[in-house]
C-alpha cells in the first residue's frame, strides 16, 4: 500500500507491508489442538449454576411478558383498523 506522507512540506512515498511478510502458521496435530482448547477453557471465568439458572428464568419471564405485550398491541391495532375502516374483522366462520 502506498501512502504519501508530508514531512516538512515534501511529499514522500512509502510502501508499508509486503505479501512476502505473511507469517505461516505452525500446523498442530488434532490432539495438540484439543489440548490447547482445554487449556484455554480452564482460563475462562464460568458463571455458577445458580447464576445460570436465575438468568434462564429471567429470560423465560421476559419472553412471556413480551408475548403478552405484543398480543395486546396486536389486538388493539386490529380493533382500531377494523373500527376505523368499518370492516367485519370477526372470525372467518361467523
Amino acid at each position: 500500500m502506498a501512502d504519501k506522507k508530508n514531512s516538512g512540506g515534501k511529499a514522500a512515498e512509502t510502501i508499508e507491508g509486503s505479501a512476502e511478510e505473511v507469517k505461516k502458521k505452525k500446523r498442530v496435530s488434532p490432539m495438540e489442538f484439543l489440548m490447547q482448547v482445554r487449556s484455554e477453557a480452564e482460563k475462562v471465568s464460568w458463571t455458577s449454576w445458580k447464576e445460570t439458572r436465575i438468568s434462564t428464568i429471567m429470560v423465560f419471564i421476559m419472553v412471556i411478558v413480551m408475548a403478552i405485550f405484543f398480543l395486546i398491541v396486536d389486538q388493539t391495532l386490529r380493533f382500531a383498523v377494523c373500527a376505523g375502516l368499518q370492516l367485519s374483522c370477526g372470525p372467518a366462520g361467523a
